[in-house]
């Protein structure tokens, strides 16, 4: 299957972003929990997907990982270009937690955020953050640290692997020639 390519103005979140848990990886010190807090919310995301598009019949399958999930979602049809960065994320997350890293070098944050500009362009240096809580950042995402460039990656990628069933139905309903293909005869040979 082709790679979805819907124009992104707005997308409404079917599912629940946790905003203290992104506050608390963007706001915190410690790497490791923010990749850990980013890739939970991900990966609930990814839930949330393979519930609506298989009426929750995914389960059957104990898809454990995450890399498994997004490998089912695949299947079904999810954008190629949105999986990418997911998988980033998720590989990421396995090195910290199998190959003892502990802190997150800022290429990591690089692959992360050029693999979601792909699919989502308009997330460039100057988009806006504002986050309220216990604490207060307003500023544009050149502003933010590594980690914190990370974490807004993150909650970007979250948002929209949670809304893979809306961007699929958009793309299905956006081709013409969908309904035309079901119409049509079967091709005869010709005598020739």
């Amino acid at each position: 299957m082709p790679d979805i390519d819907v124009k992104l103005d707005t997308v409404t979140l079917g599912h629940d972003i946790d905003p203290k848990r992104f506050s608390a990886a963007f706001f915190g010190e410690d790497d490791i929990g923010a990749v850990i807090r980013c890739h939970y919310e991900v990966e609930k995301a990814a839930i949330y997907a393979l519930d609506v598009l298989t009426d929750g019949r995914w389960k059957r399958l104990r898809s454990q990982y995450l890399s498994e999930k997004l490998n089912l979602l695949e299947v079904l049809g999810a954008p190629p270009r949105l999986l990418v960065p997911a998988r980033t994320l998720n590989n990421q997350r396995n090195d910290f937690a199998h190959e003892g890293l502990d802190t997150l070098d800022p290429q990591k944050e690089l692959d992360l955020t050029r693999s979601v500009r792909a699919f989502f362009p308009q997330f460039n240096d100057d988009y806006s953050i504002i986050l309220h809580g216990k604490r207060e950042f307003a500023g544009k995402f050149s502003e933010c640290s590594p980690r914190q460039k990370y974490v807004v990656s993150a909650a970007i990628l979250s948002a929209l692997v949670g809304s893979i069933p809306v961007l699929m139905k958009k793309y299905r309903d956006e081709l013409p020639f969908v309904g035309e293909i079901r119409k049509r005869q079967p091709i005869q040979e010709s005598d020739a």
